[in-house]
């Protein structure tokens, strides 16, 4: 008799399962090693456990296959999410899918979609989201830390789900067509202006430097260095070098606790020497 076999296919409840996962232990067991391979491999184990529970070979191959170095941005990321359970459920269903092709794929869309979803979340729409909370937060309004966990999760959580599904759908040619004709590089350098535009208000609004340092010119004329000058000419000038200082040490690969303590020291030295 011809064995007749039945298509092995995920149901919704497979993939909420991966999505629900991946939002809350996308970083378990993190390691400099692999990084969100663990969290990754944790998410889709029910897909995984769905199309390769009856063959203990290849639910070893797709453990193995993806605790391989995985890193990206946890919401635009999660389109990786679903071009790769595309391509198991195809893999499972005999088609010719290979190791290399899947984790080319991953290894390939984990740049691009973390640059892009840094760029467009870290990067630009969470400090202004943050900045208003904050604000709302130094008046001793309560409701600010909740506010913005509720405006961030009512953002980012549909959008994640959405590219999830679309990206599970349409499978690695739906992606691939976002990256067509330059499209990618376009978004990215408007949301790397963008963000740059609100992290450099940011910095006006919320570092706070000021000299108390004062100048005497002939008989009885002083000048206040902040008011007469800074204020007046070079407004949020010391707070800008104040960042600018900080973004350089950090590019040379100083550490927090070591540029913690340049910033005490030249503070000691501002205040003993009267220019705080």
């Amino acid at each position: 008799m011809e064995e007749v076999k039945t298509e092995k296919k995920l149901t919704k409840k497979e993939l909420n399962r991966v999505w629900w996962n991946w939002l809350f232990f996308q970083e378990a067991c993190y390691n400099y090693e692999r990084l969100q391979a663990s969290g990754f491999l944790h998410a889709i184990s029910p897909a995984i456990v769905k199309l390769y529970g009856d063959d203990q070979e290849e639910m070893i191959a797709a453990c193995q296959r993806h605790m391989q170095f995985f890193n990206t941005e946890p919401y635009f990321g999660l389109a990786i999410h679903g071009v790769t359970l595309a391509l198991e459920e195809e893999r499972a269903n005999g088609v010719p899918v290979s190791d290399e092709v899947i984790n080319n794929i991953k290894t390939g869309l984990m740049g691009p979609l973390a640059g892009l979803g840094d760029s467009l979340r870290a990067g630009t729409i969470a400090p202004i989201v943050v900045g208003f909370c904050i604000s709302l937060g130094r008046e001793g309004n309560l409701l600010a830390p909740f506010l913005l966990e509720g405006i961030l999760v009512a953002l980012f959580w549909p959008l994640s789900r959405w590219i999830f599904k679309t990206a599970y759908t349409r499978g690695k040619e739906g992606v691939q067509e976002i990256f067509k004709g330059g499209l990618l590089n376009k978004i990215t350098r408007f949301t790397t202006v963008l963000g740059t535009m609100t992290l450099g208000a940011l910095t006006a609004n919320y570092v706070s430097l000021t000299t108390s340092a004062k100048f005497t010119i002939g008989k009885g004329s002083a000048i206040d260095l902040q008011a007469d000058f800074f204020d007046a000419i070079l407004l949020k000038i010391l707070p800008l070098l104040a960042t600018l200082f900080c973004v350089y040490l950090l590019n040379k690969k100083f550490s927090t606790t070591k540029i913690l303590l340049i910033f005490l020291a030249i503070s000691l030295a501002g205040v003993l020497v009267g220019f705080f």
